[in-house]
């Protein structure tokens, strides 16, 4: 089954380089996701929930997380929660 994850980032958004975050192949292979989208706004989120389905995604799963600019890497917190499937 291929799992899609969103790291929804809702802390220090204002630094993330989208182009680079989008290459997570590393986080995705220690999250067992199939693929990872980046989030920093509602639409994001949901823009990148319809990518992951077009993608063939049979589940989508997000979390939210705080992004910490002086080490790159994304810190969650909280429940990750079942988008769909």
């Amino acid at each position: 089954m291929k799992q899609g994850l969103i790291v929804y980032v809702t802390e220090g958004k204002d630094e993330v380089a989208l182009q680079d975050a989008q290459d997570l192949k590393g986080a995705c292979r220690s999250l067992g996701a199939s693929a990872v989208r980046v989030a920093t706004t509602e639409d994001d989120l949901a823009y990148g929930w319809w990518q992951l389905i077009g993608r063939g995604m049979h589940q989508v799963s997000c979390v939210s997380a705080a992004y910490d600019a002086a080490e790159g890497t994304f810190k969650p917190h909280g429940a990750v929660m079942r988008l769909w499937g």
